[in-house]
């Protein structure tokens, strides 16, 4: 075997670091039928652990390499009064699209890239660019980013930690603390962690919402056509659109997906059937 140097070691995790990450990973999965809860929790965890008063992070695609990462969700965890129009600013400017942090990790093929601001980007192009004059107007400036891919949909998670302006820079031990825990953490998003990138009840036309309401409250096909006063061939074609929208291919499947992501009290109760019973809800798919 061979010898591992002073360095390398002091790089290594310690039992109680290895520890700490895996229970803000339980933390998270309290939490994680809903993204709203999970990804906050996650950056104050992360922020504590680490010890940075700044952590933002979301979702997005990365569908090929060389294409720019198109956001999908941006959460903080900020103790800064002006955050939340830092970083609404940052959203409208074109937010990781247009990063040159993220310009520069979409060149590295890995999975799972972890880097300081300095490993990915030289002073002199960092303090000329959009982003640093954000992170200039809450006080920090060095900053340790990592971004998990999954290559098998093009979904991207990121997490990025910051410094206050004049601190210190990141170091290796740090950074393999992020890596660790973000490697653990995203082979479970899309599973027991919900995605933003899911599809949500917001993202359903109104028919195929109510009816999966109805079969949330045990309804038959047959049954959800009288309800809503639909012909029973539009509720099987609905069902079926169902089945597609969340990449299920049972009833019980779909069910379980609704029930464990969203929860059957956010989905709108169903209509009552038109006066004249007839199906006209074939413009509103």
């Amino acid at each position: 075997m061979a010898a591992i140097s002073p360095n390398a070691k002091s790089d290594l995790l310690r039992w109680h670091e290895v520890r700490d990450a895996y229970r803000l990973i339980g933390d998270c999965r309290d939490a994680g039928s809903d993204p709203a809860l999970w990804q906050p929790r996650m950056l104050d965890g992360l922020a504590r652990m680490i010890g940075v008063p700044e952590a933002s992070g979301g979702e997005g695609r990365w569908l090929r390499a060389d294409d720019p990462i198109q956001v999908v969700s941006l959460y903080w965890s900020s103790a800064a009064p002006c955050a939340a129009d830092v970083y609404a600013g940052y959203w409208r400017a074109g937010g990781a699209t247009n990063d040159p942090l993220f310009q520069a990790i979409q060149r590295i093929p890995a999975r799972l890239v972890t880097r300081t601001r300095r490993q990915l980007l030289p002073n002199a192009a960092w303090y000329r660019s959009e982003t640093f004059e954000y992170r200039r107007l809450i006080g920090v400036d060095h900053s340790l980013v990592s971004v998990y891919r999954d290559s098998a949909d093009g979904s991207a998670s990121v997490i990025c930690l910051l410094r206050s302006s004049g601190d210190r820079d990141f170091t290796p031990r740090e950074r393999c603390r992020l890596g660790f825990f973000h490697a653990e953490l995203g082979r479970l998003i899309g599973g027991s962690l919900a995605s933003d990138a899911e599809p949500g009840p917001e993202s359903l036309s109104p028919r195929l919402r109510q009816t999966l309401a109805c079969l949330l409250e045990g309804d038959s096909e047959k049954h959800v056509a009288a309800r809503l006063g639909l012909s029973p061939a539009t509720v099987h074609e609905y069902v079926t659109m169902l089945y597609r929208r969340f990449g299920v291919r049972s009833r019980a499947q779909l069910l379980a997906h609704a029930l464990r992501r969203m929860g059957s009290r956010r989905w709108p109760q169903p209509e009552p059937p038109t006066a004249s019973g007839i199906d006209r809800t074939s413009k509103s798919r």
